[in-house]
């Protein structure tokens, strides 16, 4: 992230964490720009973060992709899902927002112990950038560019990234028009870190006077457990888990964020029917 006090400068490179997405989701071409978008637009929003804070950036639409959803910290870490990692639109081109088609994005940012801040906004175009520049002017009022990409080839994802440019309060106007004109010569963000090009290039390639404020790493992270998935079963009730014990020899269920899956026998469910009934108390 950089800055020089008026324009606000971050770029990540998601390669890497986006060819793990797609490895943990098996997914086609189509999610895996879907999922790799949408979880670089979350690490975008999370450079400003601190401490224990987070940011969701989710898309819901009509389209085969139907969702995907990502949650980033302030430390990088991320972990996304998608309901349809395969899904597949009629004819040859890939075009994401077709795939999402009709619908919204929503961003929830958990900056303190209490609510979350949650605002919608419809889509765009469904491409994700756009929409995610349209959400910030909307509904936080920052004028926002927004690039965001990804290289394939058929072994998987050779690059991926994202910028974003800001405009703070006393941006000069003639500071932004150079700089929108070296954000329009520039390749395709994918393309740039494709060539070799880093985050603090990018960043230092567009204004003269920037100065790096912080770099991170960005990397897959799914914090899931079989404890927290055991206290998520008692939730379900003491009638609910009393059936579970009856009709299945095994309770299996799994992660969407990294697919992993957890088992619990018989025994095991019936040991989780005290902490069931604790809930239907407190309800």
């Amino acid at each position: 992230m950089g800055s020089n006090q008026t324009i606000r400068l971050i770029a990540a490179q998601t390669g890497g964490m986006v060819e793990t997405l797609r490895k943990t989701h098996d997914c086609g071409p189509l999610g895996t720009m879907a999922v790799g978008r949408v979880a670089s637009a979350a690490v975008l929003l999370s450079a400003t973060l601190k401490g224990r804070q987070q940011v969701g950036f989710q898309i819901n639409g009509d389209g085969p992709l139907r969702e995907a959803y990502a949650i980033a910290d302030a430390d990088g870490r991320v972990r996304a899902t998608i309901s349809v990692p395969r899904a597949e639109l009629a004819g040859d081109d890939i075009v994401l927002g077709a795939g999402f088609g009709q619908g919204r994005l929503s961003v929830t940012r958990q900056l303190t112990d209490e609510a979350p801040y949650r605002g919608i906004v419809q889509l765009i175009t469904g491409e994700v950038a756009e929409d995610l520049a349209h959400y910030l002017h909307t509904s936080e009022q920052i004028p926002s560019a927004v690039s965001l990409g990804e290289t394939l080839d058929a072994s998987g994802v050779l690059a991926a990234g994202g910028l974003l440019v800001q405009a703070l309060p006393g941006a000069d106007n003639a500071v932004l028009g150079p700089l929108i004109e070296r954000i329009e010569s520039l390749p395709p963000v994918s393309e740039y870190f494709a060539r070799g090009g880093t985050p603090s290039d990018l960043v230092t390639s567009l204004m003269d006077d920037v100065e790096i404020l912080e770099t991170r790493p960005v990397n897959f992270v799914c914090p899931c457990t079989r404890e927290q998935f055991a206290r998520r079963l008692c939730t379900i009730g003491e009638e609910e888990l009393r059936k579970l014990t009856e009709s299945l020899e095994d309770t299996v269920v799994e992660c969407h964020f990294c697919r992993t899956e957890y088992t619990f026998d018989k025994e095991q469910v019936g040991a989780l029917l005290y902490g069931a009934r604790m809930y239907d108390k407190a309800d």
